[in-house]
């Protein structure tokens, strides 16, 4: 296992060594030098490499829910996708990490020093990078991957699928994200967002972006099909809605749906 220490400090001390050599902008974090985004060509990531899923670390989980974490480890595995997570080795994070290892998958680890005793950092990994901040934490697991997978989670969860998912609408990056509903653990979160598009306050574009299914190998299969093109920030923004026509507007000849439109649900429900 290589082990990687990342310091506030040391990233510091990186970003102004390298402002000194060059002329370019260097973040004060020096995040993106460390751990650099994939290669892209026109927006669009040419090789799927690696795969970030956030998940829970709960202990305290019915037992088909770490299944389907295991389902996800598997798929990832066969197809060469190297996982990236939260480095623990307890809950949805272990049970996903554990089942890539044992299908011969690579699993890179991302936790912070704070984080090592409380989510028990799992030295089965591949590479392990400790840091000293969750932002870093989040940095890293946002910069290091293809593509997003959402496991059911808490509280820390829904900070970073957010966190991807207002990144694609500004078109900071145009990887494809999935959302695993297993046992419809999600289907408050869909409905939330499709309220958002209800009220004007999210766009409907946002539905383009999401994939909403119910087992691991469904979600690496709409990763994999995923064709996110080119970003428009008229579609995505709320600052440009003006264009969407209101809920409660004349439609004409058109029919309004009785129910919200939600993102894309695939697969059969577990």
């Amino acid at each position: 296992m290589r082990i990687n220490v990342i310091t506030a400090d040391a990233s510091a001390a990186a970003a102004a060594a390298a402002m000194t050599a060059s002329t370019a902008f260097v973040p004060a974090s020096c995040m993106s030098q460390a751990y650099p985004r994939p290669a892209a060509e026109s927006g669009i990531l040419s090789v799927m490499k690696s795969v970030t899923v956030y998940c829970s670390s709960s202990g305290a989980l019915e037992p088909h829910f770490t299944e389907g974490a295991r389902d996800l480890g598997h798929a990832l595995a066969e197809r060469g996708i190297a996982l990236v997570y939260g480095g623990g080795s307890i809950g949805l994070m272990g049970a996903c990490a554990r089942a890539a290892k044992e299908r011969g998958g690579r699993v890179i680890g991302v936790i912070t020093h704070k984080l090592m005793d409380l989510e028990q950092g799992w030295t089965g990994c591949d590479e392990f990078v400790v840091v000293d901040t969750m932002q870093q934490r989040r940095r890293i697991l946002m910069d290091r991957a293809d593509g997003y997978v959402v496991l059911p989670g808490g509280l820390g969860t829904y900070e970073e699928f957010f966190e991807v998912l207002v990144a694609r609408q500004l078109g900071d990056h145009h990887k494809p994200i999935a959302i695993v509903n297993h046992d419809n653990y999600y289907d408050p979160l869909v409905v939330m967002i499709e309220h958002g598009i209800q009220h004007r306050f999210v766009r409907p574009a946002i539905r383009g972006v999401l994939s909403v299914v119910t087992t691991g190998t469904a979600a690496i299969d709409a990763l994999l099909a995923h064709e996110p093109g080119t970003h428009d920030a008229a579609s995505f923004l709320p600052m440009h809605a003006g264009r969407d026509v209101h809920p409660g507007a004349d439609l004409g000849n058109a029919t309004a749906p009785a129910h919200p439109t939600t993102p894309t649900q695939q697969g059969p429900r577990a």
